[in-house]
């Protein structure tokens, strides 16, 4: 047993956690919840599942091992290198257990959520998701690439509102290798963000109904010419996840047509957020995300509904690219294990993205009137 090692991981996150209570940049009961929370990566892998359920947490450990020996290239794929790379440079001292590495993960959150934090716009129903909502949680405490996507996606989205493009364009390069398609999400959001732009003029945010029109007969021409293309790469994302999944090929449904694409993408969108049903559940994990899903489902629509009153368009916009994104996961993802693992990440997007640019909007209007 070599569990111990990773005592001095646990000590490090603590005293991140003390440090930043003493500086006052988190209240103490934020660092009570983070230091209970640094213990999590202790009771996942080999105790209450599996290391193996999550197996593509080995490539990751099996990498950064060597690369903290000084092996900079034991790994030919680039997002496993990128990742091991990124979290190399953090203060822990060692990577000996399949659970080590769910501590560097930790400790980069916390800085993020810090980061975040003191940005003034975590409050209340938001500041409560950030901490306590379960997948959030479950990953950011696991061996595996996820969270250092989610802070990517998230720091960048914080860059793309406060109209930091240099840095915003800078820090989404590493999405290309470490998961391409959030790569494109975000260039996707980065073009919604600029037809829906603010008129310095005017105290609220308008939409351009030129730039609008002019955007949809350029997605119709585009979907026009390139459907063939468009259906030909979902087609094969779709099947090569439906045999991942240990689908039969024989009852796999291709999408045939832009009839089909549409019929399909209707149910993609609900389907994707709320599995698995719980009837749906396998085992005991699926089945607590499936009743995860449910409160998950409730306090969007609350949060959405009180998003409107502050701010419709805003709320439209970033409606309009969670539902694109979901919408895209819903066509090619089958595994339900997968389909949390990707959702966590964009539903995290949706809430702070939204949150941020409302309160970035409440100062602009104070600011307009004074």
């Amino acid at each position: 047993m070599t569990w111990y090692f990773d005592l001095p991981n646990l000590l490090v996150c603590i005293l991140a956690i003390i440090i930043a209570c003493r500086m006052k940049i988190i209240p103490n009961w934020i660092g009570l919840i983070f230091t209970i929370y640094s213990f999590i990566p202790f009771l996942l892998n080999d105790f209450l599942f599996p290391s193996r359920f999550m197996k593509d947490q080995f490539y990751y450990f099996d990498t950064m091992k060597e690369v903290r020996s000084f092996n900079f290239l034991p790994h030919n794929d680039p997002n496993i290198l990128i990742t091991t790379w990124v979290l190399s440079f953090l203060p822990l001292p060692f990577v000996e257990t399949i659970k080590s590495i769910g501590f560097y993960n930790r400790f980069m959150f916390f800085v993020l959520f810090c980061w975040l934090y003191n940005k003034k716009f975590l409050k209340g129903g938001v500041l409560l998701f950030l901490i306590f909502y379960p997948s959030l949680v479950l990953y950011t405490s696991l061996s595996l690439r996820d969270p250092l996507i989610l802070c990517i996606m998230l720091v960048s989205v914080i860059f793309l509102i406060d109209k930091k493009y240099f840095r915003f364009f800078l820090l989404i390069l590493p999405l290309y290798f470490l998961k391409w398609q959030n790569f494109y999400f975000m260039i996707v959001l980065f073009l919604v963000l600029i037809v829906f732009k603010r008129k310095s003029s005017y105290n609220l945010y308008r939409v351009n109904k030129f730039k609008i029109f002019i955007a949809l007969i350029c997605l119709l021409i585009f979907m026009f010419l390139f459907t063939n293309d468009i259906l030909h790469i979902l087609n094969l994302l779709r099947k090569a996840m439906y045999i991942e999944n240990s689908g039969n090929l024989a009852d796999y449904l291709p999408i045939h047509g832009l009839g089909d694409l549409l019929f399909y993408s209707i149910t993609a969108f609900p389907y994707f957020l709320l599995k698995p049903l719980p009837w749906q559940s396998e085992n005991l994990f699926q089945l607590i995300q499936s009743f995860e899903n449910i409160f998950l489902l409730i306090f969007l629509f609350f949060f959405t509904k009180k998003a409107f009153k502050q701010g419709k368009l805003i709320t439209y916009k970033w409606l309009l690219y969670s539902v694109f994104v979901m919408t895209i996961y819903g066509l090619v993802v089958f595994n339900f294990g997968t389909s949390v693992r990707y959702k966590f990440i964009i539903v995290a997007v949706y809430v702070i993205g939204l949150s941020y640019e409302l309160y970035r909007e409440t100062i602009f209007r104070s600011y307009t009137k004074s």
